[in-house]
């Protein structure tokens, strides 16, 4: 590995799993980084989101111009013209496995594996979580703005928030959890756990941002096997 002694200065949002898979992938691999956790709501300008927004003390877009995170800031990280990090999540993650050298294999699309496609259903997994985030004690929401922005915004694409029922809410759950079961069956490899059987790889960086995501649902249930899977990687989060 080259460059162990860097020290990078990771910009997020601690409830999105796209910054969480760059978080992964830098706790597993032993990358030294500084995490700075903004506000939801900060740096969408009010008069572009029918007054929802504010332009806070940590605001994204003082880092590339855009209400844009994950971003990666540190020595040698290339940025664009003006931009004093780099965003999108997978970008990140392959400058780091090029510049440090990292092993980390990736079998295929998940889509096609039965309980990842359930998770990436928005069908579902909106009204399971989009409401439930907002309720978790994470600086993501710290201002009442952050958690109003974030329903216009979901509201404005369209987005389920919250299921019409408490019947078909426990239904959904009830399926999550059988679904849980079935992904206890998938997973391979030994120490640590991982999808493949030749090991941990990108597949896993991919998986468990979505399943950290369900950390927000009471009524969960993980299964041993997979409660032991994330544990290492939910550990420093």
């Amino acid at each position: 590995m080259i460059d162990a002694d860097v020290e990078y200065t990771f910009h997020c949002y601690d409830h999105c799993p796209y910054g969480n898979r760059v978080a992964f992938l830098m706790d597993h691999f032993g990358i030294k980084y500084k995490k700075v956790v903004y506000g939801y709501g900060s740096g969408a300008i009010p008069s572009d989101c029918d007054g929802e927004g504010y332009q806070g003390d940590l605001n994204p877009r003082n880092l590339t111009g855009k209400k844009q995170l994950p971003v990666l800031e540190g020595p040698g990280v290339p940025t664009a013209p003006g931009a004093k990090g780099m965003a999108e999540s997978l970008e990140i993650c392959s400058f780091l496995i090029g510049r440090h050298e990292l092993v980390v294999p990736c079998a295929t699309d998940q889509s096609d594996r039965g309980f990842i496609a359930y998770l990436l259903d928005k069908k579902v997994m909106n009204p399971l979580t989009l409401t439930r985030l907002t309720k978790m004690p994470v600086p993501d929401w710290a201002d009442p703005k952050d958690i109003s922005y974030h329903f216009w915004k979901h509201k404005k694409k369209g987005d389920l928030l919250e299921f019409a029922t408490g019947e078909e809410d426990a239904a959904a759950i009830d399926e999550l959890n059988a679904k849980l079961v079935e992904l206890s069956s998938m997973l391979k490899g030994k120490e640590p756990l991982s999808l493949n059987e030749w090991g941990w790889g990108m597949d896993d960086v991919l998986l468990l941002a979505w399943l950290r995501r369900l950390t927000c649902i009471k009524g969960v249930k993980f299964p041993e096997v997979v409660s032991t899977y994330m544990s290492g990687a939910l550990g420093s989060k």
